[in-house]
């Protein structure tokens, strides 16, 4: 059977929320039952130019949809994410392989890209099917990850590599002579920590085994400095004077309301090695643990920081799986680890 791929519009918005409104069209994404169109309204109101919505129809009908998300930061912009959605009565008929190919074309031969990735129920076979026929690898079990029918159940994150992706060997650099040892303290980050946490962000070490790119603004590091919201919870090691620390922890929605992500946690390289990364773990840790009840903690490193791992798997964290290529760094292609605690 043949379909029409065409970009998803306004009108399309009441077809997709009765499309994603549907049992098995629920059952394999992160829905809701009685999802809202004002709420995808909303969601679309706000201009994405990193996103692609495709829908796919049967003549007139929508039956399927899809999403590209490319990554907003700058050292993983040879990456992006896929979605995809297909109406109850029309899964196994080709729609999932009709919006797929059109996805993969415009990354491989429009955008470039050079890592695909996504997330599947590990008890969906026919999706992890179809992924596998379009290139795509398990790269990750994810323990514990969405809350479905009263039950938590596991994911697998799957990614696609192309082309020639030269491995990163840049050596990370020698850490300078440490500061003399003494005290710190941790507290919420404030609007003024700006210039001292990009200061920390500069650092050549934490360049090398984060997400950072050289010569850190303080606008770069506002998220830090001016959480979003409620959900996000971020803090500093404050030692000399001035903050030689930062982490941030941001609390799932949804299905996923049970899950914490570890997504920044870096130490001024003239202070490592004081205790300051355990320390700020163990607050976070300890905020997820005994007042939000959190049930699974996950996070990224760098696969050859050997340091940062220790400290992770000293707090209950294990290895979920490698991610290839994830991030670009020093004129070549760095893995990660996927690592996460559940209790």
């Amino acid at each position: 059977m043949t379909y029409t791929i065409r970009a998803m519009t306004e009108a399309d918005l009441p077809a997709t929320i009765v499309l994603r409104n549907l049992p098995l069209a629920r059952w394999g994404t992160l829905s809701t039952p009685y999802e809202s169109t004002q709420r995808w309204r909303e969601f679309r109101a706000t201009p994405q130019p990193l996103q692609t919505h495709l829908v796919a129809c049967d003549e007139d009908r929508v039956v399927g949809q899809a999403g590209l998300f490319r990554n907003e930061n700058p050292r993983r912009a040879h990456a992006a994410s896929i979605g995809i959605c297909v109406h109850d009565d029309w899964q196994g008929k080709g729609v999932g392989s009709a919006l797929f190919a059109a996805l993969m074309d415009l990354a491989d031969n429009w955008l470039g890209l050079r890592r695909l990735e996504l997330g599947v129920f590990a008890d969906n076979a026919r999706a992890v099917a179809l992924y596998r026929k379009f290139g795509f690898e398990v790269e990750a079990t994810e323990r514990a990850d969405t809350f479905r029918e009263g039950s938590y159940i596991d994911a697998y994150r799957m990614a696609r590599l192309r082309g020639d992706l030269p491995v990163s060997v840049a050596p990370p650099p020698p850490r300078p002579d440490a500061a003399k040892p003494g005290p710190f303290s941790l507290r919420a980050t404030e609007p003024e920590d700006g210039e001292a946490v990009a200061e920390l962000m500069r650092q050549p070490l934490v360049r090398h085994f984060t997400l950072r790119l050289p010569f850190c603004t303080p606008e770069d590091v506002r998220f830090l400095t001016h959480p979003a919201d409620r959900t996000t919870k971020t803090l500093v090691a404050v030692a000399d004077g001035k903050p030689v620390g930062a982490a941030l922890m941001t609390v799932a929605k949804g299905r996923r309301g049970h899950v914490a992500e570890l997504a920044v946690l870096a130490v001024h390289d003239a202070y490592q090695g004081r205790g300051i990364g355990t320390a700020l773990v163990a607050a976070l840790l300890d905020i997820a643990d005994n007042w939000l009840n959190l049930k699974r903690i996950q996070l990224g490193v760098a696969a050859e920081n050997a340091a940062a791992i220790a400290l992770y798997r000293a707090h209950g964290f294990e290895t979920e799986g490698r991610l290839r290529a994830d991030s670009f760094r020093a004129g070549g292609f760095a893995d990660s680890l996927a690592m996460a605690r559940v209790r």
